[in-house]
């Protein structure tokens, strides 16, 4: 699974790849202007090649990035080509003004650092705030450079006039120093949202590794339904309320597992409980542990539902189908096949955190689950792979292929367990049709 930096890096990879594009919107926004009301031929010949290497550049890193995915290079070296480009347009501005003839501190006068402006949030798109903080000293240094040619010009003029400094030829100093401390404000005010913002999607990525944490023990559907509730699903205690457990372990585990190198045998295991889990998940249940080789599922939790019982019969077939098809392919490999159990029983249970605060574990205890544990260990004895106790027979609406099988007794019951072996999609199940049709088969025992 990916860690957090990872994702984080992820998007950090997302958010210049989306800067670099807009970089190059930009340039050719540029270059249409300048070609359109640009003042003398000559300089919009120099304009468009200056801004088309710029655009040139820029694709050159997009492909870098795509290529080799160094987000770290290609990020400082996007703040590098800002400055050039800022540089550039000024370059090109004032050719467009008159170049020499005129005073650079005219430039002043200009949209400058509203681009400045559009440059150093375009860095914010990356998420990561070295680049927007690199790329405000960038166009303060640009913009410092302009200052210190302006003052050594001998055409510039200056005034303490404000309309004259605003609509005249000349300019005055807190016009020039104004410029700095707003490019040194908006630049902060950038690193700072672009700190927020990471630190908001570092949040948001760690709350999708806990929701995918949450997947591995349960269905989407409650899955979802934890995630509303919030921190009131995660605090110790619990409630009694109507489950239905099922458990399933593979049949002379001991024997399969021998001569098995261990990267082999978890191979194999895992293989074997990620088919049951999947099982188990489609129907709705939830994944309450692994116990060795055995799988323990519960259904109608975190949630009571009226259909649990019928789910978790519905996810044993779905498991009996998923065991065939690894079977076939173990055949196919000339492997030995695969036998499991799997014991099914419904009633009252506690279920809810057990632990401490710091350490939870989300889980089901009473009579109940000892009882599934107990049919699902009797399915040795017998030979059936699906047993149900007559608790669960009684949920199962309408006719319902199943054999009677002689009680059992239980330990701390007065009573003894029917059980019931359950017939359907034992022949006709496959991975192309793992929906059983209940009463389809006609049995002379089902009840």
């Amino acid at each position: 699974m990916a860690t957090a930096s990872d994702l984080l890096g992820e998007r950090e990879f997302h958010g210049i790849r989306i800067a670099l594009i807009a970089r190059l919107i930009v340039l050719a926004i540029g270059i249409v202007i300048d070609q359109t009301i640009g003042a003398q031929p000559a300089h919009q010949i120099n304009a468009l090649v200056g801004l088309s290497a710029g655009f040139v550049v820029v694709a050159l890193l997009l492909l870098i990035l795509q290529l080799t995915q160094w987000r770290v290079l290609v990020g400082l070296v996007a703040v590098v080509v800002d400055a050039a480009i800022m540089a550039g347009l000024l370059v090109a501005w004032w050719n467009d003004i008159g170049g020499a003839a005129v005073t650079p501190a005219l430039l002043f006068k200009s949209s400058m650092p509203g681009v400045m402006a559009i440059l150093i949030a375009l860095n914010a798109l990356t998420l990561r705030p070295l680049y927007p903080a690199l790329a405000t000293v960038a166009m303060v240094l640009v913009y410092g450079g302009l200052a210190a040619i302006a003052l050594d010009h001998p055409q510039t003029q200056w005034t303490d006039d404000y309309f004259t400094a605003f609509v005249g030829q000349a300019v005055s100093l807190p016009q020039v120093l104004s410029g700095f401390a707003i490019l040194l404000i908006f630049g902060g005010l950038i690193v700072a949202t672009t700190w927020g913002a990471r630190r908001l999607t570092l949040g948001g990525i760690r709350l999708e590794k806990a929701n995918a944490q949450l997947g591995r023990y349960f269905s989407p559907t409650v899955r979802d339904q934890i995630s509303v509730a919030g921190d009131d699903f995660m605090k110790p205690g619990g409630r009694v309320q109507d489950i239905a457990v099922l458990f399933c372990d593979i049949r002379d585990f001991t024997r399969l597992s021998e001569g098995l190198r261990p990267e082999e045998l978890m191979a194999f295991l895992s293989d074997y409980q990620q088919r049951m889990v999947d099982a188990v998940f489609a129907n709705g249940g939830t994944l309450d542990k692994f116990i060795g080789d055995a799988v323990m599922a519960t259904f109608g939790t975190p949630t009571a539902r009226p259909e649990a019982t019928r789910q978790a019969v519905e996810a044993a077939i779905a498991m009996r189908a998923a065991l065939a098809d690894l079977n076939r392919e173990r055949a196919a490999a000339g492997k030995p096949e695969i036998q499991h159990g799997i014991g099914i029983h419904c009633g009252p249970a506690v279920v809810g955190n057990v632990g401490t605060v710091d350490r939870l574990e989300y889980t089901v205890m009473g009579d109940t689950v000892n009882v599934a544990a107990l049919i699902a260990d009797h399915c040795k004895e017998t030979k059936e792979d699906l047993l149900i106790s007559a608790a669960v027979r009684a949920q199962l609406a309408g006719p319902f292929p199943v054999r009677e099988m002689p009680a059992i007794e239980a330990k701390g019951r007065r009573e003894p367990v029917q059980l019931f072996a359950v017939d359907a999609g034992a022949g006709d199940i496959s991975a192309d049709n793992t929906s059983p049709d209940f009463g389809r088969e006609d049995y002379t025992k089902s009840r």
